[in-house]
Formats: C-alpha cells, sequence, structure tokens
C-alpha cells in the first residue's frame, strides 16, 4: 500500500448549471515528507519509475508529446544545523552547476540552455534549469526538453522536474511552471535566524565559567 495521501479533490470553479460544482483541481500531500502541490484533475497520476520519486503525472498529450511532471525527494540531513540565514548559500555551494552535471549526466546530447541560481521552490531557495536532452530509446519521445528545479529544505533535498518532447515544449511551458508554483513543503523553519538554533541551546544546559570572585553561571 502506498503510504502517501492522494488527498482532497479541491472543488474551486462556480457552480454549474445543474447545480453540481465540477472538480478543476486536486490537492496532492505527501504524508512522509509534507510536501503539497496540485494539478489541473485532466492530469493523471502514473507510476512512479525512480525509488525517489513521490509523484508522477502524465499530463494530456499525444504519444509524441508525451508530457510528464514529477517530484523527487530524497533524505538529506547535512544542512539541519544551519541557520535560516545560510539557506542561500547552501543552495550555491551544492545545489548549482555541479548538482545539474551529476543530476543529467544519465542523459545523451545534453544541452542547458540556461541555468538561474536565484529561483524559489516552495519555501526552498532553488537553481532553476532550462534543458534539452535525448531520452533513453524506451521512452516515446527520445529528443526531449524540460525545466527542473532543485531545492534543500530543512531534512530534504526535492527536484520538480517536467518535460515533453524538444518540439512540443513551448506549448506546455506555462503548464509546468504552474505545478511548480504549487509546490510547498512543510513549514519547518521560523523567521527570526535565532529560531533555527532553538533547539540546540536548550540541550547544552548550563555552562560554569570561573572567575576572580567566583563562580558565573550561564544557563542557556
Amino acid at each position: 500500500m502506498n503510504f502517501r495521501l492522494f488527498a482532497l479533490v479541491s472543488l474551486v470553479s462556480a457552480v454549474c448549471a445543474s447545480g453540481e460544482a465540477h472538480a478543476d483541481y486536486v490537492v496532492w500531500n505527501d504524508v512522509e515528507t509534507g510536501a503539497t502541490l496540485s494539478f489541473p484533475d485532466t492530469w493523471k497520476q502514473i507510476n512512479n519509475q525512480q525509488p525517489d520519486d513521490l509523484i508522477t503525472l502524465s499530463i494530456p498529450s499525444s504519444d509524441d508529446e508525451n508530457a510528464v511532471c514529477r517530484l523527487r525527494a530524497r533524505e538529506d540531513k547535512r544542512f539541519i544545523i544551519y541557520p535560516n540565514a545560510n539557506r542561500a548559500d547552501v543552495r550555491d555551494l551544492h545545489f548549482t552547476q555541479q548538482f545539474w552535471d551529476q543530476y543529467t549526466a544519465s542523459y545523451d546530447n545534453v544541452n542547458i540552455v540556461r541555468q538561474q541560481d536565484n529561483g524559489g521552490l516552495g519555501r526552498g531557495f532553488s537553481s532553476m534549469l532550462l534543458v534539452s536532452f535525448m531520452a533513453p530509446p524506451t521512452e516515446p519521445a527520445a529528443q526531449r526538453a524540460g525545466v527542473m528545479a532543485v531545492t534543500n529544505y530543512y531534512d530534504h533535498v526535492y527536484v520538480a522536474e517536467c518535460t515533453s518532447s524538444l518540439l512540443s515544449y513551448r506549448k506546455f511551458n506555462d503548464g509546468f511552471l504552474s505545478f511548480f508554483k504549487s509546490i510547498n513543503f512543510k513549514k519547518v523553519y521560523h523567521e527570526l535566524t535565532i529560531g533555527d538554533y532553538r533547539n540546540f541551546l536548550n540541550e547544552w544546559g548550563t555552562i560554569d565559567v570561573l572567575l576572580p570572585n567566583g563562580i558565573s553561571r550561564s544557563v542557556y
């Protein structure tokens, strides 16, 4: 059984003439990571292909176009000790050009059309990529193009990815970006910079400092 919750249908349109509401968008939530997103109800959830795929969606398109979006996540606890103010620096050091070179290494004829490091994905600081590549021969549309974004938020690295055949990419671009904009994560970081340190400070307890006139005790 898939423990991820294919959550709620959001009834966002006006009441139809028949008096019945029409479902336009589906709101999806991942129980394990707290990630959420929404997509049109005409998009179809399909089987994930990789172990770290949270959700994979097929967008209405011909076999030659084969438009697909997915959200991936893997646990990464290396950066949770850093304060909120340094999250952009974490992105700049670990999730920019080198990350994308490794991420796209499994594709052939990779052409990075544009990379932008000052983006956002949900609550995270994101690096984004516009790329074309050759997919494995088993895929219907071998020559593909797509937009991708990576962010580290708390103890996970998330990658959002939407691709289609190269010739039809422009047709799906707006839908791809709407999918990206819908992605969000469960709030972890406090707006105040010191908020990230609160748990660590509470665990330190007391520190005794020997002074000429006695003992000074600081409680944290």
